[in-house]
């Protein structure tokens, strides 16, 4: 993993084929990470989907369960699943694999709800429990033993009895009874609430599937996440260890959590020189995430899971002139903190400058400038964000989406010769591909 993200990567992914055909059942969720990072620093976009998003590659990490580590890495997979769907066409994969394994948890959990249970309320479907030897085989072995005597299988055999072994348990429904009994190790570790990592992902994500059209900035699931964030931070306050801090421990949670909450809550503000986390606010404030919008009770009852592309075909077309202002503002803030720039001189400092892996950081870098740089409309932000994708086409040529998404700047910059052959690029490295019409 070390190498994976330290760029050597020829080297970290002839370990991890080794490690792969040696020992996949032990290796399999740690090579599968590091393989994440391969393959999208390198545009591999099919590799990743196979690796991490379709069954025969989920297979090696399905069991690595603890702290969500198997849901995040099938995060990555969705991931690589939207940077080949074509934008707003068709049923996402990337949200059936959000559902299956972010949604679930935020609900189970009372995250999504805004109010976080304490005890969990049911109990795991698998448990540890000791070898019953009271039955008439133990009675008829314990005859023999006496007649013949014991031997040396006798004794293994003996502490094989004592071992324990997995059982199923009844699937109870969830109740609201808490006495119906007492929480064991194994149902907690089983149904653990959300963890920062997770909701990182998840809101990343999610974030990346909204601008992809595959579902509407009203979307109900982003009122779940901004309740599990405002419960995760009034969780982290009380705690009388932490000394009442944020998450500023984790940027990059500072960061995906200030799309959706004020950066002095998430400690957003401490982060570089500030000016990431307050453009991301800006921007989730801008796309009024969520649904307390939606006024008229005809359109609360509506499927809220709506494709942006056709509904609102003009997502990434420039604002109207009342608000561009307001989005040229976003891409300043965002660019300011990707340069590392200090408000007092007005001048670089590569100690402000973001230090994350490329393959969480790209949502809330490179994706939130161009979109909201395609909001603005100016020459400027349209040419900040012609030089970001064009380092991205340029790193990650087999990625479908990096050229889309070149396309679209290039067409707004004037160039429409380059922006077609974009759109040609994107289609035949294999756009639209891979999802149902």
């Amino acid at each position: 993993m070390g190498l994976a993200i330290g760029g050597r990567r020829e080297q970290a992914e002839q370990i991890t084929e080794r490690l792969l055909n040696k020992d996949k059942r032990n290796t399999g969720a740690v090579t599968t990470w590091a393989l994440a990072h391969i393959f999208d620093s390198e545009g591999r976009v099919s590799e990743g989907i196979s690796f991490l998003a379709n069954h025969d590659g989920i297979a090696n990490y399905e069991g690595c369960g603890l702290f969500f580590f198997d849901c995040r890495l099938s995060g990555y997979g969705a991931l690589f699943s939207i940077d080949r769907e074509q934008r707003g066409r068709g049923l996402s994969a990337a949200l059936r694999l959000y559902d299956r394994n972010f949604e679930r948890i935020l609900e189970y959990s009372g995250f999504a709800q805004g109010k976080a249970w304490t005890r969990p309320q049911r109990r795991a479907p698998i448990a540890w429990v000791q070898r019953d030897n009271d039955g008439e085989s133990s009675k008829t072995a314990t005859f023999f033993r006496n007649l013949l005597g014991s031997g040396k299988e006798d004794e293994e055999a003996k502490r094989a009895a004592n071992e324990t072994q997995i059982v199923v348990r009844e699937n109870l429904p969830p109740s609201l009874d808490f006495d119906q009994f007492d929480p064991s190790c194994e149902d907690v570790l089983t149904w653990l609430p959300p963890t920062p990592p997770l909701l990182t992902e998840a809101t990343l994500l999610l974030f990346r599937l909204t601008l992809n059209g595959a579902l509407s900035t009203k979307d109900h699931r982003w009122d779940s996440l901004r309740n599990s964030w405002q419960t995760l931070l009034e969780i982290q306050k009380d705690d009388k260890d932490g000394n009442g801090k944020s998450l500023e421990h984790f940027p990059l949670a500072c960061l995906a959590a200030s799309i959706l909450l004020p950066t002095n809550k998430t400690g957003g503000e401490q982060i570089g020189n500030g000016r990431m986390a307050t453009g991301l606010h800006m921007l989730g404030e801008m796309l009024n995430l969520g649904n307390q919008a939606l006024e008229d009770d005809e359109e609360k009852t509506k499927d809220l899971d709506v494709v942006v592309a056709d509904r609102e075909p003009d997502f990434w077309l420039p604002a109207k002139d009342g608000v561009r202002e307001e989005w040229k503002e976003i891409v300043n803030h965002l660019a300011s903190a990707l340069d590392g720039e200090d408000a007092a001189t007005e001048k670089a400092n590569p100690a402000l400058r973001l230090d994350l892996w490329d393959l969480e950081s790209r949502a809330v870098i490179q994706h939130a400038i161009c979109y909201a740089a395609c909001r603005a409309g100016d020459t400027d932000s349209l040419s900040y964000a012609r030089a970001i994708s064009s380092q991205g086409v340029t790193l990650r040529p087999s990625s479908p989406e990096e050229w889309w998404r070149y396309s679209i700047i290039l067409g707004l910059l004037g160039d429409q010769v380059a922006s077609e052959n974009a759109l040609f690029t994107a289609m035949n490295v294999g756009s639209g591909q891979g999802q149902r019409g």
